[in-house]
């Protein structure tokens, strides 16, 4: 070959950007890591979103449930995936909380990860207790808990989460004694308290409705600023006498490992803003007690370090330790 034709065949084969980048992305599956049981709330959401962008593009999805450490273990697959767009993190303000909470993970919550959108963003909590328990509002919870010779117990899916933390606030704001029982999952977790064996807990609104139906949970409070679409008779907090006591709940977002191409990116937060504006979608999230979001990559990284820096506080005032 003549250095002529060596050059024209290197200028063709650089204007596709060499073998692996002729094909357009994606060209494979994507894999979701949720680092939470199957049929979690953060795993039908994000579920969700993934079925809706493969309808309305070329993406596709394959979901990889990786349970375990709150999050923690999922989250350090994807921290060492390589960063090529193939591989996303479905997780909950988790991941945060693991950063301020946890010592020696093989990751930096900040710089492992680059944030791609917030999916959707939870209006707050209920508060529900045993059907047993003789109180049926915080009040009465409250002159329950003064008469009982031992703390109510509440149940989460695990130590160091986003109702964890919620739970504490709750505890701290209401002077309620409250012993933490950790379970190992969310599903564990709701099996105890539609059983009895915890006094109290936090709940998504979604989560409530089939234990209401087999009459097994009571309703007592929610969390959130203003009262609940699913359950507008439910006073907040604020109503029920607790001031500054407003819990706003969990949220949804998708993060690539560090390194991941810019344009890679933005076309993930593209489709995934696109698939959660569609009615459908948005009456799932509703439907489940979250708003829509979609936000911008670099709207949601702001929104990582505000939560970081406001879980450290809550941490502090509530004085959490793992």
């Amino acid at each position: 070959m003549t250095v002529r034709r060596l050059v024209a065949a290197l200028a063709l084969w650089a204007s596709f950007g060499g073998p692996a980048a002729a094909q357009e992305y994606p060209h494979k599956p994507i894999r979701m890591v949720v680092p939470f049981d199957a049929g979690g709330t953060m795993d039908v959401l994000g579920r969700a979103v993934a079925a809706q962008i493969s309808k309305q593009s070329n993406m596709r999805f394959v979901v990889d449930n990786r349970p375990g450490a709150n999050s923690a273990i999922g989250s350090a697959e994807v921290a060492r995936a390589t960063a090529d767009g193939y591989t996303i993190l479905n997780v909950s303000p988790s991941l945060v909380l693991n950063g301020l909470l946890r010592k020696n993970l093989p990751y930096d919550t900040l710089k492992s990860f680059v944030p791609i959108t917030t999916l959707g963003i939870g209006q707050g909590y209920v508060l529900v207790a045993r059907q047993s328990l003789p109180a049926s509002s915080v009040k009465e919870l409250i002159a329950a808990s003064k008469k009982s010779d031992k703390p109510f117990t509440y149940g989460t899916p695990g130590v160091g989460n986003a109702i964890h933390v919620a739970s504490e606030i709750v505890a701290l704001k209401t002077n309620m004694p409250m012993l933490h029982v950790p379970y190992k999952g969310s599903a564990p977790a709701l099996t105890a308290i539609a059983a009895g064996e915890v006094d109290l807990m936090l709940l998504s609104p979604a989560t409530v409705f089939p234990f209401l139906q087999s009459g097994k949970l009571r309703l007592v409070a929610f969390t959130g600023m203003t009262r609940s679409r699913e359950f507008p008779s439910l006073p907040t907090m604020k109503e029920s006498g607790v001031e500054d006591c407003v819990i706003q709940g969990t949220w949804v977002g998708w993060f690539a490992p560090a390194g991941t191409p810019k344009a890679i990116v933005e076309k993930l937060q593209s489709e995934a803003a696109k698939a959660v504006a569609t009615p459908e979608v948005a009456k799932f999230f509703t439907g489940g007690g979250f708003e829509p979001d979609g936000r911008s990559p670099a709207e949601f990284a702001r929104f990582v370090r505000s939560e970081s820096e406001r879980f450290a506080q809550i941490i502090k005032n509530a004085k959490i330790e793992l």
